[in-house]
């Protein structure tokens, strides 16, 4: 290929680094940089000049993707240059670290050492080096750490310069966790691609190796700078589905998934509670052929095609180049990118309240992942701007107030949530009437805030109230009055009043089995709720048994990785641990194996439930009870004797 002179003037803005790492070098490694290089410098009407450097010195393969000459001079050369350069450095001269390391780079002309690699676009390439007959031996005898120890600034300023002139830098970065690994993941990128394959050592030594330059990020002053890490499992041609799914779940029992992994290392490292690469994980995965592994897909599939590996690079950019963090969801990502574009298409209070408006759905997704910081942020400026452009009791502007008392509820803000709460609660009885559907939603809210607040008696008056108006303008098994009741009983509870919310929480159980069937959502979360109840009254036996058929129905509907049954599993593991069950001592735990199981004394305590039903109103303590060994005996469990007083 006939080298073409490079015209590089600085950029207006400046461009970012990205590093590519791989514990195990498979190959998949340096295929997804040259893609993603191709696709990157071909957006923007091919006016972005992207940059690619082979730092993979032992295993250099960049060069075969784009047919570069091999006696080219690269990343090799460059920093043999810098360490001569840095040899003629007098100790009276130049004291500063980064005065230094700029004065070098300028010295030795950085751009010769780049090529240009395509003619429809402004990639250039940094090749790992001249890959001569003395190539292996000058690499044996370079000396990194001596260069770092000598100007520790000098390879984040060679990135900063480059970032001054291309868009995206692309670093191939060396696989292991050697030298040249290390800088390159730790010192250089502003992103981190991390790819691992099937083998268990690929995922450990990659999460090690982003740990590392987390934690170096983190306590080095000079090297305080963002990192954003985005995980990329490599799958093998061939593999079926249900190996990529026990791969990326894991079995529930001894082995964890690397999804499981991934999500401790990301939160550790960013200092989160919890996040969830649910949607990521669904939408990123790569397929790897070692018989293409030199071919760019991107060029060798047609474009619109959604089962080629061109799409999956394309879906990664959906995340890597807005840098948008992986735990943000694919819808999140589709409202970010509308929030982006709207100051084009619209202005004035148009455009404030488009923002709005997809700033309160923003916010809602971030609420669903339980993120309520996030979602707080999203909210507060939504309300700001529906206050400010439509009024204070507007049905937007109540919704937005609504959504930030959610928000703060879940924070622990209850004063701040009650007070608009009842804000809400008050125009919507004013503005709809008392018993328009968004007026006791309202109130629903505010009684659990009460509640959360231990006024019990005003949190109760208003479900009564609330559950008397759906009674007679919904019907006692509208889903929004069994709901209700279901909040109500949930009060008993946290009153300490166990007898009472058991009662009301048979009910429920019963009257949801009749109206949605045994194995709905809302069915199987009465049954959960009635069985910390049975522990609260010492009745370990039909609590664990309750906990076990919520798992059960939720693995026969979802499978063993969903969410629903994540959560469900937990529980039970949660209550065996306050019990002090064990593996071998309780029948539940069956539950955290695969197998499913019919649970027919279940569904004989659901029967039994449904006989001695009372009508709806008034909800009391007279609802018809059942003793401990009634309902012991309907789960074919032997009776034990309740504590005296109980």
């Amino acid at each position: 290929m006939e080298t073409q002179p490079l015209l590089l003037p600085p950029l207006s803005d400046h461009g970012e680094v990205i590093t590519f790492y791989a514990y195990r070098n498979d190959g998949s490694r340096s295929a997804a940089l040259a893609n993603l290089a191709v696709l990157l410098a071909r957006r923007r009407a091919a006016y972005s000049p992207v940059l690619m450097i082979d730092w993979d010195l032992q295993a250099p393969a960049l060069q075969q993707y784009f047919a570069a000459p091999r006696n080219h001079p690269g990343v090799l050369e460059l920093f043999e240059a810098c360490a001569r350069q840095l040899a003629l450095h007098q100790p009276n001269g130049i004291c500063d670290d980064t005065l230094l390391a700029y004065e070098v780079l300028a010295a030795v002309d950085w751009e010769q050492y780049v090529l240009r690699v395509d003619e429809g676009s402004q990639l250039y390439l940094m090749p790992a080096g001249r890959l001569d007959e003395q190539y292996r031996e000058r690499l044996a005898a370079f000396d990194w750490e001596a260069l770092f120890r000598r100007c520790p600034a000098l390879f984040r300023c060679f990135a900063a310069q480059m970032a001054c002139h291309f868009r995206h830098v692309l670093v191939d970065a060396e696989s292991g966790q050697g030298d040249t690994a290390g800088l390159c993941t730790t010192l250089l990128p502003r992103k981190l691609v991390m790819l691992f394959g099937p083998e268990r050592a690929s995922l450990e030594g990659g999460c090690a190796m982003v740990r590392r330059a987390a934690s170096y990020r983190c306590s080095h002053e000079d090297e305080q700078r963002p990192l954003l890490v985005y995980p990329v499992a490599v799958q093998l041609e061939g593999d079926d589905a249900r190996l990529r799914s026990l791969r990326r779940h894991g079995d529930g029992l001894r082995h964890a998934g690397y999804q499981q992994e991934l999500e401790q290392m990301l939160a550790d490292c960013y200092g989160l509670r919890q996040l969830s690469l649910d949607s990521y994980c669904d939408e990123v995965q790569l397929q790897h052929s070692r018989d293409e592994a030199l071919q760019l897909a991107v060029q060798a599939t047609p474009e619109g095609d959604r089962h080629t590996l061109a799409r999956s690079y394309e879906t990664l950019l959906a995340w890597l180049e807005p840098g948008h963090y992986p735990w943000q969801s694919q819808a999140q990502l589709a409202v970010l990118d509308q929030l982006a574009l709207l100051p084009a298409q619209l202005a004035g209070n148009s455009l404030a309240l488009a923002q709005a408006r997809l700033q309160q759905e923003l916010g809602q997704l971030y609420g669903q992942q339980q993120r309520w910081h996030e979602a707080l942020a999203c909210f507060e400026p939504a309300l700001q701007l529906r206050q400010q452009l439509l009024g204070t009791e507007q049905h937007e502007t109540l919704a937005s107030k609504a959504a930030v008392a959610a928000a703060q509820f879940q924070l622990g803000q209850l004063e701040a949530a009650q007070i608009l709460q009842e804000c809400v609660a008050e125009a919507r009885d004013r503005l709809l009437g008392a018993e328009h559907p968004d007026t006791l939603a309202a109130r629903s809210a505010l009684a659990v805030t009460l509640g959360a607040r231990g006024c019990h008696q005003q949190a109760m008056l208003i479900y009564d109230e609330v559950l008397a108006v759906y009674g007679r303008v919904l019907g006692s098994q509208h889903r929004l009055t069994l709901a209700c009741r279901g909040e109500r009983a949930q009060q008993l509870f946290q009153q300490g009043e166990f007898e009472a919310a058991r009662s009301a929480q048979e009910q429920l159980l019963a009257e949801r089995k009749r109206c949605l069937g045994s194995e709905h959502a809302d069915t199987l979360a009465s049954r959960s709720a009635l069985a910390w109840t049975m522990l609260q009254l010492d009745e370990p036996d039909v609590a664990h048994s309750l906990l076990d058929a919520v798992l059960q129905i939720s693995i026969k509907h979802h499978g063993l990785h969903h969410a629903a049954v994540q959560q469900a599993r937990a529980a039970l593991t949660e209550m065996l641990k306050q019990t002090g069950s064990h593996a071998g001592q309780h029948p539940g735990q069956a539950d955290l194996v695969p197998e499913l199981r019919q649970d027919g004394a279940l569904d004989a305590y659901d029967e039994a439930l449904l006989q001695p039903l009372q009508p709806l109103h008034p909800l009391g303590p007279e609802v018809a009870q059942r003793t401990a060994e009634q309902l012991l005996a309907l789960d074919q469990l032997p009776a034990t004797p309740r504590p005296q007083g109980s």
